[in-house]
């Protein structure tokens, strides 16, 4: 796999290595027991579009703090799967691609935390991250998903629910596919992440 993204094919054709991810939260740091409590990934395969989305069972209480973001209350995830559960199914859907999040840092360091904890060592995970992107081509008023999204035209109906910032991100990337297009910036070079278990206890 070339892991390097050809800006025109992104935006003209079926990005066949891409998953857009997003999650939700119970906090903000996993290394001081924060939790995944929602998590969504979207892909396309050859046209078709594939997409997972579950909430998930923190083991843990969600605080009014976070529901006031996201408005998931420990009522909605008691019957939900813990993460353990799900670690194959997450890892199989983003395994051999580049993943592609707003604020990469904060999803993967989580995703990866909990794919360490149950058992699957993520190595290497290519992404790019739309923030990232943002600050270094773009000039936006705020470079807040819900704010860029407005700015390029996409409604977003829900935000801070995880399917929603996922098709967010889906808008928002093919705009800056298509505009970094036009500035003749051909090439975007995935970062890579490495999950550091001894660093992130």
């Amino acid at each position: 796999m070339k892991y390097q993204t050809n800006v025109k094919y992104i935006f003209t054709n079926s990005p066949n290595n891409l998953v857009f991810l997003d999650i939700e939260t119970t906090g903000l740091d996993p290394s001081k027991g924060a939790k995944i409590v929602e998590i969504a990934m979207l892909k396309i395969i050859d046209g078709l579009e594939y997409r997972y989305e579950t909430l998930v069972n923190p083991g843990c209480h969600i605080s009014q703090k976070c529901f006031n973001i996201h408005f998931i209350c420990d009522n909605m995830i008691k019957n939900s799967p813990f993460f353990v559960n799900i670690a194959k199914d997450v890892f199989s859907f983003i395994n051999g691609c580049v993943v592609v999040c707003h604020n990469a840092n904060f999803d993967l360091s989580f995703v990866c935390r909990e794919l360490y904890y149950a058992g699957i060592i993520a190595k290497n995970i290519y992404y790019i991250d739309t923030l990232k992107l943002a600050r270094q081509y773009f000039n936006f008023k705020s470079n807040k998903l819900e704010e860029i999204a407005t700015a390029v035209g996409y409604e977003m109906l829900l935000s801070h629910r995880a399917m929603a910032d996922v098709l967010a991100t889906v808008s928002i990337a093919k705009y800056f596919f298509a505009n970094m297009y036009r500035k003749n910036i051909n090439i975007i070079k995935p970062l890579i992440y490495e999950y550091n278990s001894n660093f992130q206890e």
